[in-house]
């Protein structure tokens, strides 16, 4: 009787969101009593441990006979087969378990499967099959009030979120994601509270609130250290980093992402993703040669990943970046080619916001490519990058885009042969123009010198002095 109501407190501290206890108690105690492995295998998900997790989950399976207990491993199964992003798995893990759960008239434990049973299908991107099993689970606890039915509306609060922002529904969003915060802080305070603060920041940082985006990923990456989560913690400083580069605070940005890097290590999605972002700090401290190691390594990285919506995202990412840095290069039709390969790669994921704005983000580059190689074909994508501006909430990609499409209308053209071209039927503003050429016989006279400052000038016409100030002008 004492070991059955020991099980049925450790069940309680689970199910209300208080891993950090159960682990400690863990820590002091082993049996092989089924309930208590599979409790086991989910504090061990909860702490990273998947390895753990599932060999606990493979020793109990042939020993249970009990029905609740089967529902409850049909269900850890389930959630580390989602973990692991096996998906035809995960399904009929959860299915079970919500077939269990009903059949035992178990509200909280339907709609925990329900809940998971959305994870499922947001991260197909089946948006109405997520929001109708998400309503579901909600129903299921109505006027229920305990520690673990608010855990549980915070976790699902949090989801709600996250379909929100699929949605582009930013004001329902953020309304979901500050219930989620609250509730979540009051109870679990760990994983899923932190995650809820990343995906605030993730909306302010996209509203282009960087510097307010960088507190809320700051106080995450506090909850996640507390932890002990160090994947958590990788995500959350690449999501950091990200935002420091649209502040041009580039060398943080740079560490950090070096660090998220050095925390996943061993993972080729989170390592690629890492590189990804610092082939960006690299061009924009002008280290092209880093640059373009770094992209080669980040799609090397990804293509080595398995199928699943994150590894498929990466090879996205790490395609984009290569695509900057041809770009950067002036190897356009190189640039296009790999950046209509990443449009191609993200129209085939699933339709979260996240797939959204790498689609974007391709077009809006490939666009830039297709400037110096195809006016035509640059002007579709354009109208296809608008489109899904009016679906996605990002200031920054909004002003990216602005960007190569004020190119459009200067009819300012770098040319594969190293040409700069100005149409005299579409003259570009003053400033621009001569900020572009400057630029042009810049970086040529240098090419040309082997950088030699003295020789540049005397090509130029010019004095040493104003080629080095027109040096630091433009970055080189």
């Amino acid at each position: 009787m004492e070991r059955r109501a020991s099980q049925e407190s450790l069940v309680e501290l689970i199910d209300s969101g208080q891993f950090l206890v159960a682990e400690e108690i863990f820590s002091e105690r082993r049996t092989d009593e089924p309930m208590e492995m599979v409790i086991r295998s989910e504090v061990a998900m909860y702490f990273d441990r998947l390895d753990d997790a599932a060999a606990l989950l493979e020793e109990v399976a042939p020993r249970v006979a009990d029905i609740t207990v089967a529902a409850r491993l049909s269900r850890a199964k389930g959630r580390l087969a989602l973990w692991r992003g096996d998906d035809q798995q995960a399904a009929t893990q959860l299915q079970t378990a919500y077939h269990f759960y009903v059949f035992l008239n178990d509200s909280f434990g339907t709609s925990k499967s329900l809940l998971n049973l959305a994870r499922l299908a947001l991260q197909r991107g089946q948006l109405d099959a997520a929001a109708e099993k998400l309503a579901a689970a909600q129903s299921g606890i109505t006027g229920r009030t305990s520690k673990r039915t608010e855990y549980l509306r915070g976790l699902l609060a949090s989801e709600q979120a996250n379909l929100s922002t699929d949605r582009g529904e930013i004001e329902q969003a953020t309304e979901f994601y500050s219930e989620a915060m609250r509730l979540l802080k009051a109870t679990e305070r760990g994983r899923y509270y932190g995650r809820a603060l990343v995906g605030m920041a993730d909306l302010k940082c996209a509203a282009g609130d960087f510097q307010e985006s960088l507190e809320i990923y700051k106080e995450a990456n506090t909850v996640f250290e507390r932890y002990d989560l160090k994947n958590e913690v990788a995500r959350s400083q690449l999501k950091l980093a990200q935002a420091l580069i649209r502040l041009k605070r580039f060398e943080r940005a740079e560490k950090l992402a070096e660090e998220s890097r050095d925390l996943r290590r061993g993972t080729p999605a989170a390592e690629s993703a890492a590189l990804s972002v610092l082939v960006i700090t690299a061009l924009q401290q002008n280290e092209l040669v880093e640059a373009a190691s770094r992209a080669t390594s980040a799609i090397d990285l990804a293509d080595q990943c398995g199928s699943s919506a994150e590894c498929l995202l990466a090879r996205v990412r790490a395609r984009i970046a290569l695509g900057q840095v041809r770009l950067a290069e002036r190897e356009f039709k190189q640039a296009a080619e790999v950046l209509n390969e990443a449009g191609e790669l993200a129209r085939s994921s699933n339709d979260s916001s996240a797939s959204q704005r790498l689609q974007l983000e391709s077009i809006i580059y490939l666009a830039e490519a297709f400037h110096s190689v195809d006016t035509r074909a640059g002007r579709v994508e354009l109208g296809r990058g608008s489109e899904l501006l009016n679906h996605l909430e990002d200031t920054w990609l909004g002003e990216e885009f602005n960007r190569v499409s004020a190119k459009y209308e200067e009819q300012i053209v770098f040319t594969e042969d190293n040409r700069l071209v100005f149409d005299g039927n579409q003259l570009p503003r003053w400033q621009e123009a001569k900020k572009t050429l400057e630029g042009f016989l810049l970086r040529n006279a240098l090419r040309q010198t082997n950088n030699s400052l003295t020789r540049a000038a005397r090509k130029l016409g010019v004095s040493k002095v104003h080629v080095h100030n027109l040096k630091k002008k433009h970055g080189l």
